[in-house]
């Protein structure tokens, strides 16, 4: 059984799922609208100019917000006619997603949100995304959250009842054609099954999993990052910064690398010195009347002569691996992107749980107050990536540069505060690891400094 059989499926309207992106239901059109952004999201975190994308069982393919060069397979024409109107597709074949007769290894990407929950034999599909896909290219999923505990399946059986049963749908009334539930470990098997290696799998709320995994190989990438400058703050981090500094230069060819020394009393700076690449610049501040992070940073961004910058911490919690994805979208649409961290190595402790949580929720709302909604994002994480002729426009005049707590740590958040209001932020995902050596710098006056700058204008 697949999803040609299913009641309804290929006389469902071309607009189905549009009208669920306008919904007055808010919780149907947060839903819907927060999935497509994360897909969208995850597709173009991998994406690179040139490559082809295949997406299985894409409907109207209405997560492509960026006008990505997408190929669809579907059971639905009408479906697929309109996302090729929208330029959400540049063509389309009407086939079975599990045979789609496409040649072997003649995508990068390859895509399924929110489709395998309908198959009775969906490995079939996954095993035919590892067919497809090229080596070292990237199956992204997306399902239903539907176990005991999730939020998705009590309000899908709600929704089963009053479209269904109440108003006569005859769809509804056969669950959408949902046949599988899946938890994430029941993902993270089948596709380790089929050959995939699992990148990451998280989840939307506990309402969608959301998944990444890679077909063994390599694409070749000979991509210069000479547009990019890394900015590195460091304090104190003589046991971490020689393995930051050269995971980087060895993963990204040409790159620029400024080191923000905020007057660290150990050997970090002859660590920098001693590495000897010449794309590098070591900015002392140990001088400087006023430490901080934020300061570091912002004292390195005026120092930046490249197109792009990205701001990653020094201890190794944060993979330089997903510098690559940072830049991929800045160069196809962006000139903000946030890192948010999906998952966390280390296992926090409940006070630190609880502290990270009041102040994102204190962060938001103090966006919110000020016209911007960044509901979605990691604002305290810090790690992120801009064009840099945008950053020094957004923070350029003095009553700007006044928002910055300069002895602060969230200069992800401080920079919210001055960007212009409307502005799209981009985002990637990643695991926060665990850091190798040295001790966190955060504090007391750490705290205090982020407090005032959620109440201060």
């Amino acid at each position: 059984m697949n999803l040609n059989q299913h009641i309804g499926y290929e006389e469902i309207e071309e607009d189905f799922y549009c009208k669920q992106t306008v919904s007055r239901n808010p919780l149907r059109k947060w839903f819907h609208l927060n999935r497509y952004r994360i897909a969208n999201s995850l597709v173009k975190s991998k994406y690179r100019s040139g490559q082809k994308i295949a997406d299985l069982g894409c409907g109207s393919c209405d997560w492509n917000l960026d006008e990505l060069p997408v190929f669809g397979i579907d059971a639905n024409q009408n479906l697929m006619e309109r996302a090729k109107r929208h330029r959400r597709l540049y063509d389309y074949k009407v086939a079975d997603a599990g045979a789609s007769g496409m040649p072997d290894e003649s995508f990068e990407i390859v895509t399924a949100f929110e489709f395998l929950e309908h198959l009775a034999d969906y490995e079939i599909v996954v095993a035919e995304a590892h067919r497809m896909l090229k080596k070292g290219g990237h199956f992204i999923i997306s399902v239903p959250y539907d176990t005991v505990m999730s939020m998705w399946r009590p309000l899908f059986f709600m929704q089963v009842i009053l479209q269904g049963y109440v108003l006569r749908k005859a769809y509804y009334r056969a669950r959408c054609g949902h046949v599988q539930h899946f938890s994430p470990d029941d993902i993270r098997g089948v596709l380790k099954k089929h050959g995939f290696t699992v990148e990451f799998i998280f989840d939307m709320r506990r309402f969608t999993i959301f998944a990444c995994a890679r077909k063994d190989g390599e694409i070749t990438d000979s991509s210069s990052y000479e547009d990019t400058t890394v900015i590195l703050p460091t304090l104190n981090e003589e046991r971490n910064i020689k393995n930051v500094v050269g995971g980087i230069i060895g993963r990204y060819k040409d790159c620029r690398i400024i080191v923000a020394d905020d007057g660290s009393r150990d050997t970090t700076k002859q660590a920098v010195l001693n590495i000897g690449y010449e794309n590098l610049v070591f900015l002392d501040r140990s001088k400087e009347p006023v430490h901080g992070l934020t300061a570091s940073v912002l004292a390195a961004i005026d120092l930046v002569k490249t197109k792009y910058f990205v701001v990653m911490d020094a201890d190794g919690q944060h993979p330089c691996k997903k510098i690559e994805e940072i830049v991929n979208v800045l160069r196809l649409c962006g000139k903000f992107v946030i890192a948010s961290r999906i998952e966390i190595e280390e296992e926090w402790s409940l006070s630190r749980r609880l502290i990270s949580s009041a102040g994102s929720v204190l962060g938001k709302i103090s966006l919110l107050l000020r016209g911007k909604n960044y509901l979605n994002y990691d604002i305290l994480g810090g790690y992120f990536g801009c064009e840099s002729a945008f950053c020094r426009e957004s923070i350029s005049d003095k009553l700007k540069r006044h928002r910055f707590r300069l002895k602060g740590y969230k200069i992800v958040f401080d920079l919210l505060k001055c960007l212009p209001c409307g502005t799209k932020v981009e985002e990637v995902c990643y695991r926060f690891e665990t850091r190798k050596a040295e001790v966190s710098k955060i504090s007391l006056g750490v705290y205090i400094e982020f407090i005032k700058s959620c109440f201060l204008p």
